[in-house]
């Protein structure tokens, strides 16, 4: 089994858990990824294959674009972004090495996430078969098909008609959102299959002495993520939160300095990371910028959200879940330390959203289990 995707946490983590599981059942796996994950692929005792950019590199690629995307929208970001990092960056980076990847591993199956646009051309041009692994919700298909014509040339170069959605539909789609949350229909004629999302193992950590010792009251999580972490919005969020009768939680990702967060307020804790896998079961809500990994993870414990997004797909995350009433959303322009408390306040208090929080999880709960899919699919091989 090949696994491949492009650079950034939100990417890999979400692939690590089937990808494990296909290891547990005896299957050879290997990811094809940017040097950045190497270490977590290694530690998992997978196989390594350095295919693809990192995100300095990336984010360098990006500068002729910066300055249109900043002066957009919010809600018009992310069909600018999502093209042109995948489309137009990622894709051509990615497609010579991850040929040459595939030749060298020769695998049964390519499994893929779903900005990975050089996967399915790759997997195409030597008939392999293929799952694109979703992140999190799907992507809107109109922004799909804007990245696959960014990407259309790559097909052409290799003497294949261009797909519609850049291939990333032609095997099977994995959809790892609950129904609560699906307010997309993934195109016509696509395979379906569901998987439950699983939050990143912990490697065998121990869960730090002082989550145990937290006063008896509620814990709010507080995380912005691996890319979105500014120090900025930190600052409004632990100044909103200062005034309430709950302890805070906040980690700011594993190259951050809690040192530069100063005036933390008493009830308020400042670490670099906690798995969260050891960290969610002693929350009682969380405060997100809205990523998929952090929504769903914390839907899959029922804890109810205050969403802050700040770009990518983060506000199509937080409309999903106001809509499915397990959390509020409070958007860049409305963010403010008083607006802060009196939202977390209300998720906290109000049942409806920590009612609504435990249906989600339970539709979590019920979606088939990683072990389940790996032996769906190798049965299908």
């Amino acid at each position: 089994m090949l696994f491949s995707c492009v650079h950034g946490e939100g990417h890999f983590n979400p692939l690590l858990p089937l990808a494990l599981a296909f290891a547990d059942a005896g299957h050879a796996v290997a990811f094809a990824t940017a040097s950045s994950a190497e270490e977590r692929v290694r530690r998992a005792g997978l196989a390594f294959l350095p295919v693809g950019i990192d995100g300095a590199e990336r984010d360098a690629r990006f500068e002729p674009f910066r300055a249109e995307h900043r002066a957009l929208p919010l809600a018009e970001r992310r069909a600018f972004l999502f093209p042109r990092i995948f489309g137009t960056i990622e894709a051509p980076a990615r497609i010579a090495p991850l040929r040459a990847a595939l030749d060298a591993w020769r695998p049964d199956l390519v499994l893929y996430d779903s900005a990975d646009l050089a996967a399915p051309l790759a997997a195409a041009e030597r008939s392999l078969p293929t799952v694109n692994h979703a992140f999190g919700r799907l992507v809107p298909p109109p922004i799909l098909e804007a990245a696959a014509a960014r990407a259309a040339a790559l097909w052409r170069e290799a003497g294949l008609e261009p797909d519609r959605y850049g291939g990333l539909f032609r095997g099977i789609y994995l959809d790892v959102s609950p129904p609560s949350l699906r307010l997309d229909e993934v195109p016509d004629g696509a395979r379906v299959e569901a998987l439950r999302p699983v939050a990143v193992t912990a490697d065998g950590e121990p869960a730090p002495p002082w989550l145990a010792a937290l006063p008896a009251r509620p814990t709010v999580y507080v995380t912005l993520g691996t890319i979105w972490n500014s120090l900025a919005v930190f600052r409004v969020l632990l100044d909103g939160l200062a005034d309430l009768d709950c302890n805070v939680v906040v980690t700011i990702g594993r190259d951050g300095d809690p040192a530069a967060l100063e005036r933390v307020p008493a009830n308020a804790r400042v670490e670099r990371y906690v798995p969260q896998a050891l960290l969610l079961p002693h929350c009682a809500a969380v405060v997100t910028h809205g990523g998929s990994g952090s929504m769903l993870a914390a839907l899959a414990h029922g804890l109810p959200l205050l969403l802050v997004p700040q770009g990518a797909d983060q506000l199509d995350n937080a409309e999903s879940c106001a809509a499915a009433g397990a959390g509020l959303v409070l958007l860049p322009d409305e963010l403010s330390a008083a607006r802060v408390r009196d939202a977390a306040a209300t998720v906290l208090v109000d049942e409806r959203y920590g009612r609504r929080a435990r249906e989600v999880a339970a539709e979590i709960e019920a979606m088939p289990a990683p072990d389940e899919v790996v032996t769906r699919l190798a049965a299908a091989l």
